[in-house]
């Protein structure tokens, strides 16, 4: 593929890119104490981090916080759970539901209550079957099964038990295999592999284990971090990668990529704690940490030069149902290959992309440029077609797929890139135009 040549001249004399994520302490203007064993989740219909419970100065509170992306603000729902810590709350996107389960009530006893947020209300729920009271319990959605699952927790006993929440009912799930009886592990979604992994816990070793969704297995990573417990585990959904931070003395950073623990050295890093929570705020595609320290912090964690893929403009159809449109499954990072749709077009047809450095000027003159006069009404070019591939689509899907080296010079490169697809009859020439988009290049 000729951009792939592109790239080699563009990278001559470059080397392999280092880790180029970072912790970076906020400054809101409102916030909450200094909260710690709270809770903390993303709710996407609102776009807003909600967190729960905690302690400070010895006192568990009630109380309902909110992240906008800038500030904190204090909800005043009409109903409140009781005061908790150690607790577990994880987002139900099939449902658009906030989850949580358990804890250490203010007086000391263990809570085996069930609890939904719908963005402005808390809700007890009454489910026939339940998990038995217990804290220090991970919890995390799980795609495949379509619910959230809990593992293990503290109740009389540290427990090793696998149950799952389907917006009415609680059923525990069978497995051949468990991790050891634990509590204060945490686990969270894989997108790689599909599955959820858990790692360590307290008095246990250093031990990485996957939940498929019907049984569990121990992995063997090359590298393993250090044994620790009350940490953070959350997926940072655009880079494919699990975040964790936090337990007793760890003030360390690592990431989970689907096969290997990857040590992490941003240049800040936030002090050593343990009992906090970390959130994935997707539509800023960044980790959110708050509190567990003596001030009452806010620290988001994300790539220094993330990567992007914004589509503009619309695309033409000729004569067919609908113009096909872009889309992309994942963002353009350095070392990955970048794909994207262009869909629908004729089943099994011959896909079309142009793409260059510009979306304003190209050699052919100022962007866009009518078609009209080529047989295509109604269709313009909308990026310099410096370069053009083409593809067989798979049914009414075309897919392109574009390498992209892990060199450091093309960190930010900016390509447009834009779609076509043959289409005999749609119109005089046969072809048919997506919109298009701007490829931003970023380093994980």
């Amino acid at each position: 593929m000729m951009i792939s040549r592109c790239f080699v001249w563009a990278a001559l004399g470059s080397s392999a890119l280092l880790a180029q994520t970072d912790w970076t302490q906020l400054a809101p203007a409102t916030s909450p104490s200094a909260f710690t064993a709270h809770a903390m989740a993303y709710f996407p219909p609102t776009d807003r981090t909600v967190m729960f419970g905690g302690v400070v100065g010895g006192v568990r509170v009630a109380e309902t916080w909110l992240w906008d992306g800038s500030d904190w603000a204090q909800a005043n729902p009409a109903n409140t759970p009781p005061a908790r810590v150690a607790h577990a709350m994880a987002y139900d996107p099939i449902r658009g539901r906030l989850v949580m389960f358990g804890g250490i009530a203010a007086g000391g006893g263990l809570l085996g209550d069930t609890w939904e947020w719908d963005g402005a209300n808390w809700q007890q729920m009454a489910p026939t079957n339940s998990p038995t009271a217990r804290r220090s319990q991970p919890m995390a959605y799980l795609p495949s099964r379509g619910t959230v699952v809990l593992w293990g927790g503290f109740s009389t006993l540290d427990l090793s038990d696998t149950w799952e929440w389907n917006g009415i009912d609680w059923a525990q799930i069978t497995t051949t295999n468990s991790p050891a009886a634990r509590r204060a592990s945490d686990m969270a979604w894989d997108p790689v592999t599909g599955g959820l992994v858990l790692f360590s816990g307290y008095q246990q070793g250093a031990d990485t284990w996957l939940f498929s969704g019907t049984d569990w297995s121990q992995l063997t990573p090359a590298t393993t971090p250090p044994s620790r417990y009350d940490h953070s585990m959350v997926t940072d959904v655009a880079r494919s990668r699990i975040v964790m931070f936090g337990g007793p003395g760890a003030a360390d950073t690592w990431e989970w990529d689907g096969t290997d623990w990857l040590a992490r050295t941003p240049a800040t890093l936030p002090s050593a704690r343990s009992d906090t929570y970390l959130a994935y705020d997707s539509a800023r595609r960044e980790v959110l940490m708050f509190g567990s320290s003596a001030a009452p912090e806010t620290w988001r964690y994300a790539p220094n030069r993330p990567a992007r893929f914004t589509v503009v403009s619309v695309g033409c159809a000729g004569n067919l149902p609908a113009a096909p449109a872009l889309s992309a499954p994942a963002l353009p990072w350095l070392g990955a290959v970048f794909a994207v749709n262009i869909a629908p077009v004729p089943a099994n047809t011959i896909g079309v992309m142009f793409y260059g450095g510009s979306d304003t000027v190209s050699n052919l003159g100022p962007l866009p440029i009518p078609l009209a006069a080529i047989g295509m009404p109604g269709c313009t070019l909308q990026v310099d077609p410096v370069l053009t591939d083409s593809f067989l689509a798979g049914g009414t899907t075309a897919t392109w797929n574009l390498p992209i080296p892990n060199v450091a010079s093309l960190l930010t490169v900016r390509l447009f890139n834009q779609g076509a697809a043959v289409a005999p009859g749609a119109n005089a020439l046969g072809l048919v135009m997506a919109n298009h988009g701007q490829i931003v290049i970023g380093a994980k």
